[in-house]
């Protein structure tokens, strides 16, 4: 084996007609994030998401920045989130004065641990934030019973969960809101993107003045209320509606992916393979992640080095927020051991599961893989 290729942790396809909608939008002179691509974007992906309005924007950071914007949090009130995700769903609390809640996650599926959740709940407990992770869904069902018994809104980041289903429900239709990314590596891509859908219409409202300057009804450039400029461009709507088109056909070749190496990687010692189901899901294999064990534990780091090597790209797994350095800026240092989310942050890490990746590039990861950790 001549180890001397280089397979990048993702190598989108793009195709022709992705090309050609792009290219529409440029002849009729369509840039701006006022074009109606974006409207139907917005619509479409509502649809996707069994709800009734969607509301596009630059990023799926600043789309979950302004659902929490949304419940006017105060300083000392409480948000509940996994310590197992990134960090966008934190900044905002921080931002508004708010106290995270971390929860730890379930080290077979690596999502919050729902069993954790209601002994956090206090008075002050004002949003739950629930991020799908990696490919699986959270367990929704007492998550949200959870959430509807004590009255607490939810946010659902369903940024990696595009088609993805808990039971016979849609990621994407729970809580009053749900957020998507649409960066590089997800299975729909606009290169940056996000969007927020919604069931309720006066959210929905508020969303699309916020994200355009927050102008007065009727009159531009005048503002009662501070807002942003978060508009998604429509060249970028274009190419998510149609990607969007052929989300079916994605999602098989994730699974695809995702059951090749399921197979392959079965050999190889210590490691834990992402679940392929759970009883309320199917994995979807947004990524493909791999968690050390056994002698390897905690050496993520120097396996994805070693892999690097060989021309293998690589990405870590998420820091966990409880250790995040920034949280001592806003005395809340001292957070408590969540011992699972401390473990996937320094065991685990993800390898290519590009598109635009070829089999036998897989098939080189693979042996890569096995060499490094055999």
């Amino acid at each position: 084996m001549n180890y001397s290729r280089q397979v990048p942790v993702n190598t989108p396809l793009i195709t022709e007609s992705d090309i050609d909608s792009v290219s529409s939008c440029l002849r009729e002179g369509w840039i701006s994030g006022d074009g109606p691509v974006v409207t139907e974007f917005e619509s479409e992906m509502a649809k996707l998401s069994d709800r009734k309005f969607g509301v596009a924007v630059a990023n799926g950071t600043i789309a979950i920045d302004l659902a929490i914007e949304l419940f006017d949090l105060q300083p000392g009130d409480e948000v509940i989130l996994p310590s197992f995700t990134i960090i966008s769903c934190l900044s905002q609390i921080l931002r508004k004065g708010a106290i995270p809640r971390f929860i730890d996650s379930n080290s077979e599926t690596w999502n919050m641990d729902v069993n954790l959740v209601e002994k956090n709940i206090s008075l002050k407990t004002k949003l739950i934030v629930a991020p799908h992770i990696y490919g699986l869904p959270i367990d929704m069902d007492p998550l949200m019973l959870l959430a509807e018994s004590f009255g607490i809104p939810l946010i659902e980041d369903a940024a990696e969960s595009h088609g993805l289903r808990y039971k016979d429900q849609v990621c994407g239709s729970f809580g009053a809101l749900s957020t998507y990314s649409f960066y590089a590596n997800k299975h729909i891509t606009t290169g940056e993107g996000g969007l927020i859908v919604t069931n309720d219409e006066d959210l929905a409202i508020r969303l699309q003045n916020l994200k355009n300057l927050n102008f007065r009804q009727g009159e531009r450039f005048v503002s009662d209320e501070l807002g942003w400029n978060y508009r998604l461009g429509s060249m970028q709507a274009a190419l998510g509606l149609s990607q969007l088109k052929r989300l079916n056909e994605i999602l098989k070749q994730r699974k695809k992916i995702g059951a090749f190496y399921q197979e392959q990687l079965q050999r190889v010692p210590n490691i834990q393979l992402p679940l392929v189901e759970t009883a309320f899901s199917e994995n979807n294999y947004w990524v493909f992640g791999l968690v050390l064990n056994g002698k390897m534990t905690g050496k993520a780091k120097e396996v994805q080095n070693e892999l690097g090597k060989l021309g293998i790209g690589t990405r870590p797994f998420f820091q966990p927020l409880h250790r995040q350095p920034v949280l001592q800026k806003f005395g809340l240092s001292g957070q408590p051991s969540l011992s699972v989310s401390e473990n996937l942050g320094n065991s685990g890490f993800y390898i290519p599961n590009g598109l635009g990746t070829e089999i036998s590039d897989f098939e080189y990861v693979v042996d890569c893989i096995d060499k490094v950790l055999s």
